[in-house]
């Protein structure tokens, strides 16, 4: 795969899919997705965004993605998701195991309960009183 940058479309930000990876529109090499190519020659100007060019008909660099790629690529991601999920889930335990060990060491009491205050036994601060 290539960087992150190049895999996002510069007009809708959305992540480039195997098929708008391989898709260049236009001679100069602006790549965008297809929707919004076909939104630019449908709806728009219907020329390429960089150099002005009119879009023609068919695009100027296209090859079409084997299924056996689209399916790699779709593990490949989901995979990804689910390694990120459970490193969020294993950090959020981290935290819950840490504020429950702060709490049993009496780490949360600080500055209130029985000692009165901030103060606590502090005869400097009783010294005021």
């Amino acid at each position: 795969m290539s960087d992150d940058d190049n895999d996002i479309c510069p007009l809708c930000c959305e992540e480039l899919d195997l098929s708008d990876q391989s898709f260049y529109p236009c001679k100069c090499g602006y790549q965008v997705c297809m929707w919004c190519w076909h939104r630019i020659k449908e709806s728009e100007s219907g020329l390429c965004p960089a150099c002005r060019t009119p879009y023609g008909d068919d695009p100027h660099e296209f090859s079409a993605v084997d299924m056996e790629d689209v399916v790699k690529a779709n593990k490949e991601k989901a995979l990804a998701e689910k390694r990120e999920r459970e490193r969020l889930r294993a950090m959020r335990e981290q935290e819950k195991r840490e504020q429950l060990a702060n709490y049993a060491s009496g780490g949360s009491a600080g500055g209130g309960g029985a000692s009165g205050g901030s103060g606590g036994g502090n005869p400097e601060f009783l010294g005021g009183l």
